[in-house]
């Protein structure tokens, strides 16, 4: 079997080149042998997952955070290469996904974990395969990419406190299968994966093999009612708070009058947006999780 390694050298403030000596030792300890390839800029995870399929590399293994297994996966959708993940980036939310229990059962399902179809969720027609956030949720994930180099849940802690400052509720027009709201809103997640924002589990129930979409929308509250509904994000536990509310869905549509602030696997979707379509690719992309 022929494996490949991408390496994104800045995700998590240089995290990933930590892990990497590990990885080399593992894999000297259990013969594997791999390929070995670095991101330079951004779109070079597009790149090298293209060049991987012209190699006809079997396996890849994406060593960053979620926004290279966003680009990396995009390449690899719909082709019978496998996807393993290693936690080199700042919040790691689609590796929490994987059944793994540790940095070395981490090792063994990227390099030797049973392949399983997962989910591509298109916004706008761009690929996604953890969430989607809009409002509040994106302008943390804005931010937390801004960070000075820290990895980790602080990031992203230290990001709430800095949106919750100038943070205003939007107004959406939303869609789904069976039902039409509108509603003033402080965060709008859409989830195909169960975490974000390194911890936050918004959709704390979504599978990402199920076909469907879960979707965590808070209504507009008062910030200081915000800050106490983040605890109770970190197990799940805010779905049974008031304003909180709950979907599935095949098929989201949103509008706005205004500009919205979007993050697509947490990284910013930038350019200006008011109006958002959100439907399950006919794909599937084949990832390694735990045996």
């Amino acid at each position: 079997m022929k494996t490949a390694v991408i390496l994104n050298p800045v995700s998590g403030g240089g995290r990933s080149l930590k892990i990497l000596p590990k990885i080399v030792e593992w894999t000297d300890n259990n013969d594997i042998e791999f390929e070995f390839f670095t991101t330079l800029a951004p779109g070079d995870g597009i790149r090298l997952g293209r060049l991987c399929r012209f190699k006809r590399i079997d396996r890849v293994v994406v060593l960053g955070g979620d926004g290279s297994v966003n680009e990396v996966g995009s390449t690899l959708a719909g082709s019978e290469i496998v996807m393993g993940v290693l936690p080199g980036g700042t919040g790691n939310d689609f590796y929490k996904m994987l059944g793994n229990n540790g940095l070395k059962s981490g090792f063994e399902t990227a390099f030797l974990g049973k392949p399983h179809d997962v989910d591509i969720g298109l916004v706008n027609g761009r690929p996604f395969f953890n969430t989607v956030g809009i409002g509040f949720d994106a302008e943390v994930a804005h931010r937390a990419t801004r960070s000075d180099g820290s990895s980790g849940m602080l990031v992203y802690l230290s990001a709430v406190f800095q949106s919750l400052k100038n943070h205003k509720p939007i107004e959406l027009r939303i869609e789904f299968d069976r039902v039409k709201i509108e509603s003033n809103v402080t965060l709008f997640c859409v989830g195909n994966g169960r975490s974000s924002g390194g911890g936050f589990y918004l959709t704390p129930h979504a599978n990402f093999s199920d076909g469907l979409f879960d979707i965590c929308l808070i209504e507009a509250m008062p910030k200081g009612r915000i800050f106490g509904y983040l605890p109770k994000t970190l197990n799940g536990s805010h779905v049974r708070l008031p304003g909180v509310r709950i979907y599935r869905s095949k098929k989201i549509m949103i509008e706005s009058y205004c500009e919205l602030p979007v993050h697509i696997d947490g990284e910013p979707f930038t350019g200006p947006i008011k109006k958002i379509e959100f439907i399950m690719d006919n794909r599937k992309l084949k990832v390694a999780v735990a045996k």
